[in-house]
Order: structure tokens, then C-alpha cells, then sequence
């Protein structure tokens, strides 16, 4: 009976030990398996963050396009620079992360090949910013080429948010999946054994049994501490593989200045390997040189703080005998086993940067230099554009002149002796030089405006209108013509003589461009409205561009202010006669611009340019509305004098 108890309590010791044995085992991988799918859901929350971090990094660079495109100021583009910094290293990330991944990692190529194209183009508009050429690069972003770019990226990166997302749903099923099974297979043979442990208490005596749980737990305390050392031995594998595969220089080194590691980051930037600098003096000695005692004071501080501290930059030399500039942040690890206390050192390559200060500190030593040169290169031309409109003035007026007199002489003295024809050819020189005298006239007059300082004042619009009519009567007189002024007339900001001749340019027109009636000319001012506040300066200038010419420098003006600070003065200049067609519209004020021969209508087709260029000289603007056989409607804009805005009306 013993004997067949004895076997008893062997078997249900042999088979608690078995199921103990099998619950261990089996709730040990379940466990490891449970630890890996939940690293593998971390993992991809990783990948997940990182893809929404690379957009909104674009998303930022576009933000800092866009900034200085409209404002030209350099500081708009800090999100636009740091994005660019960022946005290698966010891929270089995503590429990591999915190195088990081949789809992905095709999708991040492709991705890198679309974030490469999208900085391309940003890059492209902010040159076209810099070189003065904003009406080129609103047009290069408004082409939507950018957009369809951007538009790609978000999709290939939705694409791969996708599929993440999936491979998160999938690993989160499985890891509740592995809890469930760990937790299910732990409770029944829990169960089961404590059910055989029952049966075994009531076979064996009270104090067989305390052993026999003694024994278990001791069995469960050794399982745990070998658990435990293997979580050690997995952290220290991670931490030792962050330091060797960082990105930036790093050094691990001891109190006694022992090199404990050093990356493939420091060896590849420096060119010094383990072996060559096992000890910080052994640094110290190659890379500073007659300043290592310097260095070396700053050395043994840091082993003397408990916090984290930036040591500053450094001039280090490489094992190629380059000069590198490293800026070093250290901070405090602990203490090692031997009671040692440990530091990490890691520093950052900024020679480029300060390569590049330099060189900006030299530009602005040379700036005032420079200045002065396109100051002296300026004065020149002017001067040479002075010369220049002296020989037309005098030495082309002088052979023309003679022509003139010697072609009336032969009219007056040798008419008897000349044929019909020759009266003819006489009469053309004599037309022709008075032809070429209207357009030296035209052309100096053209030029003056070009290069005249043009002191702005207040006028009286209808005075100028009146003196401009007086100029223009002996033509209205000879023409019939009826000029009729809606009075009254507003003050305007302008130039008094080239205002005058502005006017006096368009009532020539009116009276000109006719066909079988009398010309009818209208004269009438309107005020146009203030934006109201919040309006925003877009909206206005937008509001402008109705086909005129001059809408985009006044454009530009809009943009400089959030709300104008004077109102504008609309001169309005209608006739009868024949009308131009909308295609031609823009051309006529151009220089040399002829919609007509010069025996059809007489000129020397510079009188509208010499409208625009006196308009936009005075800060204004210049258009016309017209159809054909319908007469035509010139307009002019200038700035309405306001007595609270007086310092309008300085020159220009």
C-alpha cells in the first residue's frame, strides 16, 4: 500500500512537474510572441507618424514659397529651409523603417523621386522671386504644376498610409490574438495543475506539499530572472546598434579618458578609427593639436556635472590634414560597473555652414563697394543719354533745317523753271522734313519723361484741362471740333506740365481719328471708391484688371499696403471718331505703334507713349474703351489730393 502511494505521489509529482514544465514553456513563447507583436504595432505606428511628418514637412516648404513669393522678404523663408534640412532625413527614415517591406520601399523611391521634382519646382519659383520676376513665377504657380505634384504625393503617401494601416489592423489582431491564447493556455493549465495539486495534497503529508510549492516557486523566480537578463541583453543590443548607426559623430568615453566606442559616423567624418584613439588624450592629440590643453579642461568638466551641457565649437583636424569645424553636446550616461562615470559625446560637422557666413560677411564688406560702382556705371549712362539727346537737339536739327530752307528756297525762287512733278518732289522734302521735325520733337519730349525728376503737386484737374484746350485750338478750330467739360473738376496729385500735355495728347487724338462729321469730344471726371477695411489687397487689385494698360504696376501698389490711403481720380476722354479695335487696344500706347498709314492719318505715332509714360511717372494709370465705327473713350487715373494724406504728394 506504501509502495503503491509512493507511486502515486511520483506519478502526480512527475505530472505536475510535466504540466508546470509545459505552462512555462508554453506561456514563455506565447509571451515572446505577444513582445514581438507588439513591437511589430509600434513599428508601424512609427511609419505611420513618419509619413504624416514628410507631408506636413512640404506642406511647410510650400508655406515658405508661397510667403516669399508674395512678400520678396527672405525671412518668409525659414519654414521653406528647414523643411529642406528635414525632409532627406524623413525619407532616409521611411526607408529604414520599411526595409522589410519591398512594396513600400518601391513606393519610397518613387515617392523620394516626387518630393525631389516638388523641391525642384519651389526651388524654381523662388529663383524666378529673386531674380525680380514675380509676374513669371505667379504664373509658373498658377500653371498647377505644382499642385498636380503635390496632389501625387499625397496620393503615393496615402497609398502607403494604407497599407500600414492594414499591417497595423493585422499585427493588432494578432498580438490580441497571442494575449488571448497566452492567457487562456495559462488559466487551464493553472487550473489542471491546481486541480493535481489537490489530488497530491491529499496523498502526501503537509510538509511535502510546502516543499513541493517551495520547489515551484523557486522554478518560476529562475524563469524570471532569466527572462529578465534576456530583456537586458536585448536593450543593450539596441542601444550599442543606435550608437554605431547614428547619423551624427558619437564618442562614449570613461572618467580615466577611455574611448569606450566610437560610431562609423566620427571615423567616416574624422578618419580616425577605434585603434587610433583608444584614450580622449590620444584625441586630443590628433585632432587639436597645440590647443589640446584647452580642450582637454573642458574634457574633464563635463565628468564633474550631471547634466547635459554644450561644450561649443571646435576646430579639429582630420587624419587627411583637413580643418573641420564640430560643434559638441555631451551629457552624462551613469556609472560603469567599476564605479567610472560615463559620458556621451556628440558633435555635429558645421564647417559648411561657417564657410558659408564667412563668405556672406565678405559680400556685405564688398556691398558699399559695389554700390558705389553701379552708382558710377548709372551716372554714366545718364550722362551718355544726355549726349546723346544733345546730338538729336542740335546736330540732327541742323541738316534738317538746311533741307527744309533749301527745299522752300527752290519752291519759292525756281517754281517758274520746275515742272508739275518737280513742284511735287519740292513739296514732299518740305512735308517730309516738317514729319521729321514732329518726331525729334516727340522723341525728346518722350525721352525728358524718361529721365526727368517729376516734382508731384497739388492741381486744379480743371485748369490743366483748360490750358491743354488752349494748345489743341487751332487744330479743334480747322476740324470744327466741339469740346464740351463736365464741370466741375476734381484736384488731382500730378505734374503740371506733363499733365497738361497728357491732356493736350488725347484731345489731338479726338480731334484727329475722325471720318465725315465734326468731332465731338467729352470731358468728365469720376471718383473711384476706397476699398473697405478687411478687403483684402488680392481682391482689390483684382477687381482693377479689367483689360487696361498699367493694371499690373498698380497691381503691385495694392500689394504693398493692407488698405489704400488715398482715393484715385478717373479723367475721361470721349470722341466720335473711328473707333480701335480690342486687339489693338494695348499697342497703341507702345512707341512707333501705327494702326493707320501717315497719309491717312498724320503723326508720328509716339503721341500715346508719351501718354503712358507721363501717367505712370506720375504714379498713375492709363486705358482705354473703344469698338470700331464707335469712337472711343480714353481714360487716365491719378491719385485724388486729400488733405489727410498729404505726404502723397512728395516726387516720385
Amino acid at each position: 500500500m506504501k509502495q503503491s502511494l509512493t507511486r502515486q505521489i511520483t506519478a502526480g509529482i512527475g505530472m505536475a512537474v510535466a504540466l508546470l514544465i509545459f505552462n512555462a514553456t508554453t506561456s514563455y513563447r506565447n509571451t515572446l510572441k505577444l513582445v514581438e507583436n507588439e513591437r511589430r504595432v509600434g513599428h508601424t505606428h512609427r511609419v505611420l507618424t513618419e509619413l504624416e511628418a514628410t507631408l506636413s514637412t512640404l506642406k511647410d516648404a510650400e508655406t515658405g514659397q508661397r510667403g516669399y513669393l508674395l512678400t520678396g522678404e527672405e525671412r518668409y523663408l525659414e519654414p521653406y529651409h528647414s523643411a529642406i534640412a528635414r525632409i532627406n532625413e524623413q525619407v532616409v527614415e521611411l526607408q529604414q523603417l520599411t526595409a522589410d517591406n519591398n512594396r513600400q520601399q518601391q513606393r519610397i523611391r518613387n515617392l523620394k523621386i516626387a518630393i525631389d521634382s516638388k523641391l525642384a519646382e519651389l526651388e524654381g519659383t523662388i529663383n524666378l522671386r529673386r531674380q525680380q520676376k514675380l509676374e513669371a513665377a505667379l504664373r509658373e504657380v498658377k500653371s498647377g504644376r505644382g499642385k498636380q505634384i503635390m496632389g501625387g504625393i499625397r496620393q503615393q503617401i496615402a497609398t502607403m498610409t494604407a497599407e500600414e494601416t492594414q499591417l497595423l489592423q493585422q499585427r493588432a489582431r494578432e498580438s490580441q490574438t497571442s494575449a488571448t491564447l497566452t492567457i487562456l493556455t495559462f488559466t487551464v493549465a493553472t487550473l489542471v495543475n491546481f486541480l493535481l495539486m489537490l489530488a497530491v495534497y491529499y496523498l502526501v503529508k503537509r510538509d511535502q506539499t510546502l516543499r513541493d510549492n517551495a520547489e515551484i516557486k523557486q522554478n518560476q523566480l529562475l524563469e524570471q530572472l532569466e527572462h529578465d537578463r534576456h530583456s537586458l541583453q536585448l536593450t543593450e543590443e539596441r542601444f550599442r546598434l543606435a550608437i554605431l548607426n547614428a547619423p551624427l559623430p558619437i564618442m562614449l568615453h570613461a572618467e580615466n579618458g577611455q574611448v569606450l566606442q566610437i560610431n562609423s559616423a566620427w571615423t567616416e567624418f574624422s578618419g580616425y578609427q577605434h585603434s587610433e584613439i583608444p584614450t580622449i588624450e590620444d584625441w586630443t592629440e590628433k585632432a587639436y593639436h597645440n590647443r589640446k590643453s584647452l580642450v582637454q579642461a573642458d574634457i574633464d568638466r563635463l565628468h564633474q556635472l550631471n547634466s547635459r551641457i554644450s561644450e561649443g565649437e571646435y576646430m579639429i583636424a582630420t587624419a587627411s590634414g583637413e580643418t573641420r569645424i564640430w560643434d559638441f553636446y555631451s551629457a552624462p550616461l551613469g556609472q560603469l560597473s567599476d564605479g567610472r562615470s560615463l559620458v556621451i559625446s556628440t558633435a555635429i560637422d558645421i564647417t559648411a555652414r561657417k564657410q558659408a557666413e564667412a563668405e556672406i560677411r565678405m559680400l556685405n564688406a564688398t556691398l558699399e563697394g559695389r554700390v558705389a560702382l553701379r552708382t558710377n556705371q548709372l551716372q554714366a549712362a545718364n550722362e551718355e543719354l544726355e549726349a546723346f539727346t544733345y546730338t538729336v537737339a542740335h546736330d540732327l536739327r541742323a541738316p534738317l533745317r538746311g533741307m527744309q530752307g533749301l527745299a522752300e528756297a527752290l519752291l519759292e525762287d525756281y517754281r517758274d523753271i520746275l515742272d508739275e512733278l518737280g513742284q511735287e518732289y519740292a513739296q514732299q522734302i518740305v512735308n517730309s522734313g516738317q514729319q521729321l521735325e514732329e518726331l525729334i520733337e516727340d522723341l525728346l519730349a518722350y525721352s525728358r519723361l524718361s529721365r526727368t525728376d517729376l516734382s508731384l503737386q497739388v492741381l486744379d484737374l480743371e485748369s490743366a484741362v483748360v490750358e491743354a484746350i488752349a494748345m489743341v485750338k487751332a487744330d479743334a478750330k480747322s476740324s470744327h471740333a466741339q469740346i464740351i467739360v463736365q464741370s466741375p473738376l476734381p484736384a488731382v496729385i500730378a505734374h503740371r506740365v506733363t499733365l497738361i500735355q497728357v491732356i493736350a495728347n488725347l484731345l489731338t487724338n479726338a480731334i484727329k481719328f475722325v471720318e465725315g462729321v465734326s468731332p465731338q469730344v467729352q470731358i468728365w471726371a469720376e471718383e473711384l471708391e476706397l476699398p473697405q477695411k478687411g478687403q483684402t489687397d488680392r481682391d482689390t487689385a483684382g477687381e482693377l484688371e479689367r483689360g487696361t494698360v498699367g493694371q499690373w504696376e498698380h497691381s503691385q501698389l495694392l500689394m504693398t499696403s493692407p488698405v489704400l490711403p488715398v482715393g484715385f481720380i478717373r479723367l475721361w476722354v470721349e470722341d466720335n471718331g473711328i473707333g480701335i479695335a480690342p486687339e489693338h487696344q494695348k499697342r497703341i500706347f507702345g512707341v512707333f505703334e501705327r494702326l493707320h498709314g501717315i497719309e491717312s492719318y498724320p503723326g508720328t505715332g509716339i503721341g500715346l507713349a508719351i501718354v503712358k509714360k507721363g501717367v505712370d511717372r506720375m504714379g498713375g494709370q492709363v486705358g482705354v474703351e473703344s469698338q470700331l465705327g464707335q469712337g472711343s473713350r480714353f481714360w487716365i487715373q491719378l491719385r485724388k489730393h486729400d488733405r489727410n494724406a498729404d505726404d502723397f504728394a512728395g516726387g516720385r
